[in-house]
């Protein structure tokens, strides 16, 4: 090959090289370099965390709430829809072991369980004792969110304790309240906490004789989200189904029963 020849491939390479060079550099700009594609979960971790009671502390006999938090999964009534990714609902159990078959609906063998999309759940007539009380995020299908996750809190119901306080947890998000049922035992002293969720919405919680709203049995501060609010208040001494509503939005009720 002759010296010629080589410095005419020389060149021709070096003008390739340079050609390259500015392309790259007009796609990414200055001084870039392509970016590399991130790789790995992103998203925050599914949990379920019991925020009442907490754990080893002792609770009045008769109706104890759970209340729970949950992140990173959309709850939703189940209906028999098929299981889809970021949805499901809740197990609550009572003195259960959590079941963990992921190919079986998730039914422990003893105990008690409750299905439900609401934020909280009350046991009725809990016995004085030591307790376990769980809950488990589940798909619609109930089969068990794989991996696992559950949270169990140990208490003790107090036979001696005051057997008339109870507490309820009850949220508003999305101009809906977390339940549509609040029960509690005749002439007890309720403590209510209310957390609105609602960025910038007023909501309060008021308990009335009937739908008519026209005779109160409390009316609630109203609040705006996000706010958390604690009410407390006698429930009547005659059992039966009385009312609740959002007096801003009194399409958010629901059935306030005394037993």
């Amino acid at each position: 090959m002759t010296k010629l020849l080589r410095l005419l491939i020389l060149t021709l390479v070096i003008g390739c090289v340079a050609l390259f060079s500015g392309a790259v550099a007009q796609e990414y700009g200055s001084g870039q370099t392509p970016a590399v594609a991130a790789t790995g979960n992103e998203t925050d971790e599914t949990n379920v965390t019991i925020t009442s009671p907490e754990a080893n502390v002792s609770v009045a006999a008769g109706n104890v709430t759970v209340s729970v938090n949950v992140t990173n999964l959309t709850l939703v009534e189940p209906t028999g829809q098929p299981n889809a990714p970021g949805e499901g609902h809740l197990h609550y159990y009572l003195d259960a072991v959590v079941p963990t078959n992921a190919s079986a609906p998730a039914i422990p063998e003893t105990g008690g369980y409750v299905v439900s999309a609401n934020l909280s759940h009350t046991w009725e007539n809990v016995t004085a004792g030591e307790h376990n009380l769980s809950v488990q995020l589940v798909n619609n299908d109930h089969t068990p969110l794989i991996p696992l996750v559950f949270e169990t809190v140990n208490v003790t119901v107090d036979g001696n304790a005051t057997g008339n306080e109870t507490m309820v947890n009850i949220a508003a998000q999305d101009v809906e309240f977390d339940m549509d049922i609040i029960t509690v035992p005749a002439g007890a002293e309720v403590t209510m906490v209310f957390d609105n969720q609602d960025e910038g919405v007023p909501h309060n919680v008021a308990v009335y004789m009937d739908s008519s709203a026209a005779e109160e049995i409390f009316v609630g501060d109203i609040v705006t989200g996000p706010a958390e609010i604690t009410y407390t208040f006698t429930a009547p001494e005659e059992p039966g189904t009385y009312y609740f509503q959002c007096d801003v939005h009194p399409d958010m009720n629901g059935e306030f029963i005394v037993e």
